[in-house]
């Protein structure tokens, strides 16, 4: 058996169902444990399946917690001990960086990490653009947006901050430097650009960040927060921050000529790999 560990916001939870579904083309039982949820409140837990059309093989919780090596309640350390488990499943932990050996191994294996990276499912990347498709729009306010993304040379604009602003990892990175350039660069490369403004903090970003021609939106709050990400997705270009919810919008633009510009640095510290998190084409600076 292998378990993918889902936790963290809709972003991750993507990232973590599209190499759940790669691994699944290869080995058989598959499944994903959704323990984590019992616990994270930062976030709008588990909402892969509420929003798109998709399906996953679950694991009870007591199995997950069986196979999580990283559960150190006795029950499960002496279930493990019982059944040497300990010898034959361990915890695969990647965040950044591509690792092959998760398609050539076949021994059971439990998957901890956020696998944000394009090459575990770049092999049927149409699939899983076809798996993340959105329901249509139901808010006036958000059909008229729609319709001016299509109908303009729109750039989509994520700017993260709440709770990025004090995060020991993410904070500080994409600041009003950062999104200067970015501007810069798609106003030197477009012609008549349209922008789309999506921030938890538009305050900050009518201070701080002068854009013409510009619109802000901020009304998708709680369980209505994805359609930001599907409204930037429909976007012409985007202007992604170090977040994996609008890289996953930028991803799912399917623009041909799309510019899409993020963040070479997208943490603090040097003991993660980051350097191909942003796909190929994709400007980074």
């Amino acid at each position: 058996m292998k378990i993918i560990r889902f936790l963290g916001g809709l972003g991750n939870q993507m990232f973590q169902y599209a190499c759940y579904k790669a691994l699944s083309k290869k080995y058989p039982d598959v499944k994903v444990d959704l323990n984590s949820f019992n616990f994270d409140t930062a976030h709008n837990g588990y909402e892969l399946e509420d929003i798109f059309q998709v399906s996953t093989n679950k694991v009870s919780p007591f199995t997950g917690g069986i196979y999580d090596i990283k559960n150190r309640k006795w029950i499960y350390r002496k279930i493990r001990r019982v059944l040497n488990l300990k010898k034959y499943h361990k915890a695969e932990e990647k965040d950044f960086t591509y690792d092959p050996a998760i398609f050539s191994n076949s021994k059971s294996r439990y998957y901890s990490g956020f696998w944000q990276n394009e090459n575990y499912f770049i092999d049927i990347a149409d699939e899983i653009r076809k798996d993340f498709k959105f329901s249509p729009l139901t808010a006036q306010q958000n059909i008229d947006t729609l319709k001016k993304i299509e109908q303009t040379n729109s750039v989509g604009v994520h700017v993260r901050r709440g709770d990025y602003v004090n995060h020991p990892a993410f904070g500080g990175l994409c600041e009003k430097e950062y999104y200067d350039q970015a501007l810069q660069i798609i106003q030197s490369r477009t012609e008549a650009a349209k922008f789309f403004l999506f921030s938890n903090d538009i305050d900050w970003c009518v201070n701080n960040l002068n854009i013409k021609n510009c619109e802000f939106i901020s009304w998708n709050k709680g369980t209505q927060s994805y359609i930001d990400m599907q409204l930037m997705s429909a976007c012409k270009h985007n202007i992604i921050a170090n977040s994996s919810f609008s890289w996953w919008a930028a991803w799912l633009n399917n623009n041909p000529e799309k510019i899409v510009i993020g963040p070479k640095k997208w943490l603090h510290g040097d003991q993660y790999d980051t350097s191909a998190l942003l796909p190929a084409g994709w400007i980074k600076i």
